[in-house]
């Protein structure tokens, strides 16, 4: 008897730990369930990394809680994976970050000080070059890392770029640096100049874009001073009052069509989006935000939004100042990898080598017969509105 009480005993020791195993098992496989749900709620909040971050974990607590670990910069979608969670029963460990994280880092903001900085995908000099700002630029800081920062710019892009080309603020500074009397650059490229003379010094470049803080006027010159401090002057008749500006700035086929020829032979840069060196998207970026709109910085980010133009039988439904774009279609999708702007007249204007002009007419001299032939479709900018990819900088909060 005795024999078989021990047999019976250590029956039992042998089946416990099965019994956990089991267990632990199926809690592993609930937490696996929970997770894809999470993931599945980042991707309908943030469907793009390229403008926004929901990067959530979730990780087994004591006594049966989970924990949430992670950041996004969109609060919402943090709150409907806590709701969701606390749906199922679950308790919960909020360790969520919202960037930029203003509790630790009071200065989250920042302007940039340059004429144009360069933004990289990750935070080293030998990464990509994805995008640039340009001189004033108000942008978030999302991450420190050693000599960079992560930041995210007015058209919601997150990048890379060095804290020396930045001016890092808190809300109180930039609410000042908002109401100051600030001015827009108007043309290209020229000059700061450390006197109110043509035969003057310089203090720096500019490119179409800067903003900057006015603080006086003489002899046909505003007297500047940038984010970081620097002073110098510019000549008036080549700056607008920044205020006026994105309030009277019209957006018509015209003025699209003007400003994006005043870029023609200027080089091809991928990342670029300036009157530097520009890529085909950073091309139409700077062109339209010089005519008051804010769009997307890829080609395949442009091209979620604005109205769509049918050209399924032609193209005599296009007017000047769509967006064309190009790529490819594989098994009925389409890769968006090129977008420029139409000119009217069958003549649309890109930048492809340099920015030129080419045309849709394959009896015309200008006529690109491969780029024409990976035209996927067209959208109308122009007077679209209540568009997130489409912004007037007038309505634009962190101007």
């Amino acid at each position: 008897m005795k024999n078989a009480g021990f047999r019976w005993l250590f029956k039992g020791l042998v089946f416990i730990p099965g019994i956990l195993f089991i267990l632990c098992s199926c809690r592993t496989y609930n937490d696996k369930k929970l997770q894809v749900e999470i993931d599945l709620i980042a991707a309908r909040f943030v469907p793009d990394p390229r403008v926004g971050i929901c990067n959530i974990k979730l990780e087994s607590g004591e006594k049966g809680t989970l924990i949430l670990r992670g950041e996004t910069t969109n609060p919402d979608a943090k709150k409907e994976i806590i709701k969701t969670l606390y749906n199922r029963g679950k308790t919960l460990v909020d360790s969520i970050i919202i960037s930029p994280d203003t509790a630790i880092n009071k200065k989250s903001l920042g302007l940039v000080t340059l004429s144009v900085i360069n933004l990289r995908k990750e935070p080293d000099h030998t990464s990509e070059l994805v995008s640039q700002a340009k001189l004033g630029t108000p942008v978030l800081i999302l991450k420190n890392k050693n000599s960079w920062v992560q930041i995210q710019t007015p058209d919601n892009y997150i990048s890379w770029t060095e804290v020396s080309s930045l001016t890092l603020l808190n809300k109180m500074e930039m609410k000042t640096w908002n109401n100051s009397d600030r001015v827009i650059y108007l043309v290209n490229s020229g000059w700061l100049h450390d006197n109110p003379s043509d035969n003057s010094g310089v203090e720096g470049d500019l490119v179409g874009g800067c903003i900057m803080k006015k603080t006086g006027e003489l002899k046909g010159y505003f007297s500047v001073e940038l984010p970081d401090g620097r002073t110098g002057f510019i000549e008036k008749q080549k700056v607008m009052n920044f205020n006026d500006w994105k309030l009277v700035t019209p957006c018509t086929e015209e003025s699209i069509c003007s400003v994006a020829k005043t870029f023609l032979g200027l080089p091809y840069l991928w990342g670029g989006s300036s009157a530097k060196a520009v890529d085909c998207s950073g091309f139409v970026q700077s062109v339209y935000f010089m005519n008051g709109l804010i769009l997307q910085r890829d080609a395949s980010l442009q091209a979620l939004h604005g109205s769509i133009v049918d050209i399924s039988n032609g193209y005599s439904r296009l007017e000047k100042g769509d967006l064309l774009f190009f790529g490819s279609k594989v098994n009925g999708k389409q890769r968006v990898t090129h977008v420029a702007i139409y000119l009217g007249n069958m003549e649309y204007i890109n930048s492809s080598g340099r920015v030129m002009i080419n045309s849709l007419d394959s009896t015309q001299t200008n006529y690109n017969r491969k780029r024409t032939n990976s035209l996927l479709f067209a959208k109308k900018i122009i007077g679209v509105e209540n568009d997130p990819g489409i912004v007037p900088v007038f309505k634009h909060s962190w101007y």
